[in-house]
């Protein structure tokens, strides 16, 4: 988040200096987002900000080309740090950014009765290379980012040969990292964020993403030594730029003339000093990892995990070990987790609902690798807050169910792998996901979304509308496609856990579902690959009307459309759970099909 008003004030003791030949750190997710809002820039003609949003394949190549511009100006990228784990020292700021998030898309959506065009203008080439980038319209970041926007820049860099082996998602917040390596090695960070200005960086230095400007010769920056403007402030050397920002932590609005004198006495330091402490505690350099024996070799697993998917497995004090968190705490009471905040329709349910029951599953997988006196059975999960209020809390299969929950997947790939014969294995997740929604509705006694998108689809073709140029997405479709979204990472949350129990394993030592499913994931596509919104109409109206023709044609499918709308949800599934029984016993115990029926209600 960064400290108000810091770098404004520091700005005119910055120096202005070539990058050339310099060693770098670069904070990377500070990184995503500066990536972000460059291509927001290159998309000029687009009129809001789901038009003008990258696709995740575009931003994994600007942020390529970003870090092949900087090494061909001979800088030498020594390290790209992500953050990797939510302190508890952050919750309330993360949970501030979700209030703040979850205000911005219901204001967008109450002044936004269409919420973009069908067909969405070209990404614009920078014309003078990757540095050379305008201001974004305000109305084209009237929305929170893409929601997977920072694993998909981390997925680029992994699948890169040139940048894999520089980039870490660390246990830990990735300023804490980049301060670490400057304080040893010396270099210069670059960062979007104020806080590493007072960060213990030894004779490091920091300079700003945006501050990254190319002349006639090379690449030029202006440069923070955070040492040696506390010297010409006249700063404390006890204390140096802390004093300084937490003067400004503690008073917003003063000046500058002000809060350097009251700094220079440690004037409020002084007078509050276990607010002082606590300010200080967040910019505390790393002690020694400690020493953690990995004989499972989960290690390099763990330091490129999706950020969000990191926070959740590093909770457990036996994996924060081996990843080699500084200081592990004992596990809470409560797990949490903080979802990718994904651009739904506010007034429809959650677009993560519907995709819920393939996490429950992936969060408790991890009670089969972590001691018996660390597992857990409910974790709080996050997806969008009006208020401070509890996280949506969820059941955990117990170990036995975790087998037949993996079979009722399993089951349900092949067999719409039969029914979909011309689908390709990265396609089929997409068919699953139109699954997943129409048997959430019909369990519901809701009519699926999906037949009222995919008849909208139909409208936007009509010849009316193709000749009055009257072709818009509706909030539905908007609501659709986040809902596909959503059950997409549901399945990539739960192959990277997955991936992680069988590299802890031993093999033997697991249950045969969860090795299938384990493979069977292997076909999940990569961020990179999944179709953009631009794209929705195309895909969904192709897969959508056949999906629903097929899919509900499925005898318990007919079950779920004639149910009595009277009837409880709680009644139906209790029914449902009878008659499956009944049909099992009758045809040699057949497994479900439906992971609802093992898991419940969430």
């Amino acid at each position: 988040m960064g400290i108000p008003h810091l770098i404004t004030f520091l700005q005119p003791y910055a120096e202005a200096e070539s990058i050339v030949g310099r060693h770098v750190v670069i904070d990377g997710s500070g990184f995503a987002y500066h990536i972000y809002h460059a291509c927001l820039s290159a998309r000029p003609a687009a009129w809001n900000p789901f038009e003008a949003a990258p696709s995740y394949e575009e931003l994994g190549k600007a942020c390529i080309a970003w870090l092949d511009g900087l090494r061909d100006n001979g800088v030498e990228i020594k390290k790209m740090y992500f953050d990797g784990f939510l302190p508890p020292l952050k919750f309330d700021t993360r949970m501030e950014r979700l209030m703040r998030q979850t205000h911005q898309l219901s204001q967008y959506h109450v002044s936004n009765a269409t919420p973009c065009r069908a067909s969405f203008p070209p990404l614009d080439s920078l014309p003078g290379g990757p540095f050379h980038t305008t201001s974004v319209k305000s109305k084209l970041s009237a929305l929170p980012p893409s929601p997977f926007l920072v694993p998909a820049v981390l997925e680029a860099l992994l699948d890169s040969d040139q940048y894999r082996e520089r980039t870490e998602v660390v246990p830990g917040e990735a300023d804490l990292y980049c301060a670490k390596y400057l304080s040893q090695h010396g270099g210069i960070v670059l960062t979007g964020d104020s806080d590493l200005l007072v960060h213990d960086l030894g004779n490091g230095a920091v300079s700003f993403f945006r501050d990254i400007t190319p002349n006639k010769r090379a690449l030029s920056i202006q440069v923070y030594r955070p040492t040696v403007i506390a010297e010409r402030l006249d700063l404390p050397k006890s204390h140096g730029l802390h004093a300084f920002a937490f003067e400004i932590s503690m008073d917003s609005h003063g000046t500058f003339r002000k809060l350097l004198a009251d700094a220079r006495t440690l004037k409020t330091a002084t007078a509050s000093p276990s607010e002082f402490k606590r300010f200080s505690k967040e910019y505390n350099q790393l002690s020694a990892p400690l020493e953690a024996k990995d004989p499972t070799n989960l290690f390099p697993l763990l330091r490129s995990l999706d950020p969000r998917i990191s926070e959740y497995v590093l909770q457990y004090p036996y994996l924060a070990r081996i990843a080699g968190q500084d200081e592990v705490a004992k596990g809470s009471q409560t797990f949490h987790v903080f979802l990718p905040f994904l651009l739904d329709c506010p007034v429809r349910t959650n677009a993560w609902e519907v995709s819920t029951v393939t996490r429950q599953l992936a969060y408790g997988l991890i009670n089969l690798i972590v001691p018996e006196d660390q597992q857990r059975l409910v974790v709080s999960e996050y997806r969008k807050q009006q208020d401070k209020s509890t996280g949506r809390e969820l059941q955990l299969p117990n170990l036995p169910q975790i087998p037949e929950a993996c079979t009722a997947i399993t089951t349900l790939y092949s067999q719409l792998q039969q029914n979909f014969p011309g689908v390709s294995r990265s396609e089929i997740w997409t068919v699953i996901a139109i699954h997943q929604e129409i048997e959430y509705s019909y369990s519901r006694a809701k009519t699926p979304l999906c037949k009222l998108v995919v008849q909208q689809l139909a409208d936007l073709e009509n010849e009316y509308n193709m000749r009055n140029k009257r072709r818009n997405l509706t909030w539905d479709i908007i609501q659709f496609f986040a809902q596909i979204q959503g059950s997409y990472y549901s399945f990539r949350i739960l192959k990277q856990i997955m991936s992680l129990v069988v590299s802890h394993g031993p093999p033997q030592s697991l249950p045969e579902p969860l090795l299938h499913l384990h493979w069977q994931l292997e076909s999940l596509p990569n961020l990179r690959d999944l179709p953009g919104l631009d794209s929705a109409p195309s895909i969904i109206g192709s897969l959508g009307k056949r999906a629903i023709s097929i899919i509900t044609s499925h005898p318990s499918m007919d079950e779920e459309a004639t149910a009595d709308p009277q009837e409880s949800c709680r009644a139906r599934k209790k029914k449902r759970k009878r008659n499956h029984s009944a049909a099992g016993a009758s045809s040699g115990c057949q497994k479900p099909t439906n992971p609802f029926e093992l898991l419940g209600d969430a």
